[in-house]
């Protein structure tokens, strides 16, 4: 296993992988939105390969701009190719459609594509609550990013990615909500070997995520809080990293456990 292959956590739900060849890039965000920034154009401008899991803006507004200005070619869903394409006028050539449970390989890397399902978000009920809130501005910026900039009701897809150095990592993103089929993760678990694992961390979901960890079995798990900055702009709290960390123990006492930060940085051979 190659001691130069590395696990970049850039904020958001924002990481990238690089192998002494090619770097593969999940759901790239730059940009400074609801006050948070913690990248730049720099830090994804070495992409090979750009994998959405799913068309809401902080997954997918910064993807165009590294497609348009790097060799990066995009995998995702038909939705999500076919928007690049008619709103952004991305290349068709540098679109990669993927169906769940279909395999491709670009730059060296095997990418699967795999279905979740995410927390209920209608965007009328989120401006009432922020306007309740009275957090009006950022409620009005978050439904106008996705119903114009984004295709937000594409599918969601998590993906399961083997290295070169035949390293298994599994982006879940969002997944471990009150949306999750268990039935569905153990199905995962059973197909695929996880050496690494990425999962989100939101809302009080900590029993989801557990169940989901102990079902999947991978070796190492890195936490992310995908809306940290958004939940703090709109009131919306979240349990502790501790009280996820904690929760996941119990029922994986022998997974290491990670919780990121941006612009955290490991070698994976640190990781296992």
């Amino acid at each position: 296993m190659s001691l130069e292959t590395k696990i970049n956590y850039h904020g958001w739900s924002s990481f990238s992988i690089e192998t002494t060849k090619s770097t593969l890039l999940f759901d790239p965000l730059y940009r400074k939105i609801f006050g948070a920034k913690w990248s730049g154009f720099d830090d994804f401008k070495g992409a090979d390969v750009i994998c959405l899991t799913h068309g809401h803006y902080d997954h997918y507004v910064d993807a165009p701009v590294i497609l348009k200005k790097t060799d990066s070619k995009a995998v995702g869903s038909a939705d999500i190719c076919e928007h690049l394409s008619s709103h952004y006028k991305i290349d068709k050539e540098k679109l990669i459609e993927i169906k769940p449970f279909q395999e491709v390989t670009v730059s060296d890397f095997k990418i699967t594509a795999f279905e979740w399902g995410h927390r209920e978000v209608s965007i009328p009920k989120f401006i009432k609550e922020g306007i309740m809130r009275a957090r009006i501005f950022p409620s009005f910026q978050f439904a106008w990013l996705n119903m114009f900039k984004s295709p937000f009701n594409a599918p969601y897809y998590g993906f399961f990615v083997e290295l070169p150095d035949k390293l298994r990592i599994m982006n879940y993103c969002e997944g471990f909500s009150d949306h999750m089929k268990i039935e569905d993760v153990e199905e995962l678990g059973e197909k695929f070997k996880i050496d690494i694992l990425l999962a989100g961390t939101q809302l009080n979901f900590e029993q989801y995520l557990a169940r989901g960890v102990s079902a999947l079995s991978p070796k190492t798990v890195i936490l992310f809080h995908p809306h940290k900055a958004l939940f703090e702009k709109l009131g919306l709290k979240s349990s502790t990293p501790e009280k996820f960390i904690e929760t996941v123990k119990q029922s994986s006492p022998d997974v290491r456990i990670i919780m990121a930060e941006p612009n955290f940085s490991y070698k994976t051979s640190l990781l296992l």
